[in-house]
């Protein structure tokens, strides 16, 4: 059963092969799944491999959860509330592609607050000059 994703599937671990078939199925076309499938099956996979390869996605899962929980550090936010703009937004969108996920969300607040702050003191020191 050779299909367009079989040589893209058996470049796969193990453990990303029992992820794909397991736990992201709804990710993946339906031929990326059979193909992942049937590279399972042709491997032959012992029951301790199989335990070693879910034990290593746990692993991974959670060492993904806890870059997603990051905090921001006080001087990212400092910078994002001083200096707000397309700069800072840039690196709040590297940050997310990084996998930070609450660092991302940290730095866009920080960063409409700065913006905020501005525009308040604009209106303020206009309203004081009339």
């Amino acid at each position: 059963m050779e299909n367009q994703f079989s040589d893209k599937m058996a470049q796969q671990t193990d453990a990303q092969l029992l992820v794909i078939v397991n736990e992201r199925r709804a990710d993946y076309l339906s031929e990326a799944i059979l193909a992942a499938e049937h590279e399972l099956a042709s491997r032959n996979l012992s029951a301790e491999v199989i335990d070693q390869a879910i034990q290593q996605n746990a692993i991974e899962e959670e060492l993904r959860l806890d870059r997603a929980n990051e905090p921001l550090n006080g001087f990212w936010k400092g910078l994002a509330f001083m200096f707000p703009g397309i700069l800072v937004l840039m690196f709040s969108g590297t940050f997310k592609a990084d996998g930070y996920d609450q660092k991302a969300k940290e730095m866009l607040t920080a960063t409409l607050y700065g913006f905020g702050f501005y525009v308040a003191l604009i209106i303020v020191i206009s309203i004081f000059n009339r």
